[in-house]
């Protein structure tokens, strides 16, 4: 009983903290300033239908990117 409700509590805190990278992500691709209209719309589409390739694409295209000044 202990082994299930500990596997229940995991996957939910697992859950949350995976819906709030999303947000993080999907806040810092609204505020950029660098893409346009339809390039935050496309990303936004691509971390929502591919959630896990999408997010790890966009961190490492962002990552790759010289820091604004």
């Amino acid at each position: 009983m202990l082994a299930y409700t500990f596997g229940k509590g995991l996957a939910g805190i697992v859950v949350i903290l995976w819906i709030v990278v999303w947000l993080f992500v999907a806040v810092n691709v609204v505020r950029r300033r660098d893409l346009g209209l339809v390039g935050k719309l496309i990303w936004l589409v691509v971390i929502l239908v591919l959630p896990v390739v999408g997010l790890l694409v966009y961190f490492l295209w962002d990552a790759s990117k010289p820091p604004a000044r």
